[in-house]
This record gives structure tokens, C-alpha cells and sequence, in this order.
């Protein structure tokens, strides 16, 4: 799917750039449940999310293990597994690989995609894992739904201490001077519907790594880095990447068809002239991912 075609790597202070991220206040779920809207919004669209919603960038999956120097056949649990978008990553390193989700909707397309791997139900604040007995805990697109001090406690339960390395990471839809017009364009047309929920955009989910709980269960702060890169991608599948989003999912049939229209002018007014040859657009992302050490 993805045609790389540009890598930036650079280090920024932990609090980034607002002309990267937007600064919201939003809800949290309840401690100690998995949050509703993306468990609801999962449940449904995993088929759609597994069709339409982008890999992860090799080479940013390659830097992020590369920094947690594992052991050879290092025990890694990918948490908030989804369909296996991040898990594709781990395979083929000699990692003993487990997959946890709350959806069982993601877990029934992960099955389907990685039926060697074994997948089970679980959520940030239950991980179906033995005390100090993994080497990594991945945690792809999703951290920012369960970002707070109950679950980095049994993040830390799980994981070895000392060495036992947390790694979350995520893709970004960047600032307009890193990515098209049309591309910008779409992306507010859609925030629009995002305030409510936890999103890693609105950068509340790093207020964790700043409690004063938190040192005393990893080394602070968590170090990270981004990268930039794009892929192809068919105009009439931009709509169906944001509706795999759990604020669109949610939406009423009538507001979908808006977002839906809303998308095709845009595309109309500012893509014309940047199909290439077999009639696909550049689109943007970026990488962000950060890692940490859990403490004894």
C-alpha cells in the first residue's frame, strides 16, 4: 500500500510544536474500563479500519525497536493490537509476540490476519500477562485512550523490571507545511467532530508521564522522536481512512454523508492537478514514538 517517499527525523521537546498538534481539554473514560466510543467504534468498523487505514512506516518501527535493545527472543505484547497494523512490525524478529485488545471486533480481524499469534481480550488496566514477565510492551494509535496513572501501573506490573522497555507510537496527519493543501483541508474539516474524545492530536494523553506517579514507575521523561512519510492513495478511499475513525463512525448517516461531501469538494477545488499517472494523491503522514525503561 505505502510508497515511502521521505524520512525527516528530528528530537523536540516533549510539550511539540502546536503548529503539529491542536491543545484541547477532552474527557477520560472511567479508570479501569476501556474507553466506550473506541470500543463501540471498533466493534464496527475493524473490517473497514483493516482495509483502509495506513500502515505503520517500516523505517520509524525499525528505529523505535532498534532503541529498546531486546534481547533475542524477547517476549513482546503489542496491546491495543487492532487488526495487526503494528504487529506486521514485530514479525520475523524471533520475538515471542502476544496480542491484547478490548474490541472484540479488532480481535476477530486480527485472528483472521495472524492466526499463529495468539490474541486474547484485554484492556490497559487488565493485560492477561504474568508479573515482570515481558520485555516490551508495544502500543500502537491507541495510547492516548487509556493514557493514565492506572494504566501505566500495570504496564509496569507486567513488564521486567529495570530493563522491561514501554514503546508507544502513532501516525499523524501533519501541519500544513508538511503535507498538500487538500490534505490540511480535509483533516479540519473532520477535527471538527474530534473535541470530545481523547486523541493523541490534542497531546493531553503526555500529561501522564508528568504526574509525580509516574516517576516512580519509569524513567522520566520518556525519550521520542518523529519521521515523516507518505503513501498512495485512491481519492475515493480518503473518505473511507477518516470514517475507520472512531468520531466519524459515530456519527449519524445524514453527518457522514456531509464529512463525505465535504471531502469530495475539497478534493475537487485543490487535488485536480496532483493525480499522478494511475490516477492516486500523495498522502502524508507522520511518525511519532516514544519509549521508555520500567523502574524496579
Amino acid at each position: 500500500m505505502a510508497v515511502y517517499l521521505r524520512q525527516v527525523l528530528g528530537k523536540q521537546s516533549l510539550t511539540m510544536s502546536k503548529r503539529y498538534f491542536g491543545s484541547l481539554n477532552v474527557a477520560k473514560a472511567p479508570a479501569h474500563d476501556a474507553h466506550p466510543t473506541s470500543t463501540a467504534a471498533f466493534n464496527t468498523n475493524h473490517s473497514l479500519y483493516d482495509q483502509f487505514r495506513p500502515s505503520h512506516y517500516p523505517a520509524a518501527a525499525d528505529a523505535l525497536i532498534g532503541k529498546l535493545e531486546l534481547p533475542p527472543n524477547a517476549h513482546v505484547l503489542d496491546l491495543a493490537c487492532g487488526t495487526g497494523k503494528f504487529t506486521a512490525l514485530l514479525e520475523n524478529r524471533g520475538f515471542e509476540i502476544t496480542a491484547v485488545d478490548a474490541s472484540e471486533g479488532m480481535l476477530a480481524s486480527f485472528k483472521k490476519n495472524y492466526p499463529t499469534i495468539p490474541a486474547q481480550v484485554g484492556s490497559s488496566y487488565s493485560i492477561p500477562a504474568k508479573d515482570h514477565s515481558l520485555d516490551a510492551l508495544f502500543c500502537a494509535q491507541a495510547f492516548h485512550w487509556f493514557a493514565d496513572l492506572e494504566s501505566l501501573k500495570e504496564f509496569h506490573r507486567v513488564l521486567k523490571p529495570t530493563t522491561g522497555k514501554l514503546a508507544l507510537i502513532w501516525n499523524f496527519d501533519p501541519s500544513a507545511d508538511e503535507s498538500s493543501v487538500w490534505q490540511r483541508k480535509v483533516a479540519e474539516l473532520c477535527w471538527d467532530n474530534d473535541a470530545h474524545l481523547p486523541q493523541f492530536r490534542h497531546m493531553n494523553w503526555k500529561k501522564v508521564f508528568e504526574s509525580s506517579g509516574a516517576v516512580d514507575l519509569f524513567e522520566m521523561p520518556p525519550k521520542f522522536e518523529t519521521m515523516f512519510w507518505s503513501f498512495k492513495i485512491k481519492p475515493q478511499d480518503v473518505y473511507q481512512l477518516w470514517l475507520t475513525k472512531s468520531y466519524i463512525t459515530e456519527l449519524s448517516d445524514l453527518d457522514k454523508l456531509k464529512i463525505k461531501a465535504g471531502i469530495e469538494q475539497i478534493l475537487d477545488a485543490h487535488a485536480k492537478e496532483l493525480y499522478d499517472q494511475d490516477g492516486l494523491l500523495d498522502y502524508y503522514m507522520g511518525v511519532y514514538y516514544t519509549w521508555t525503561t520500567a523502574k524496579p
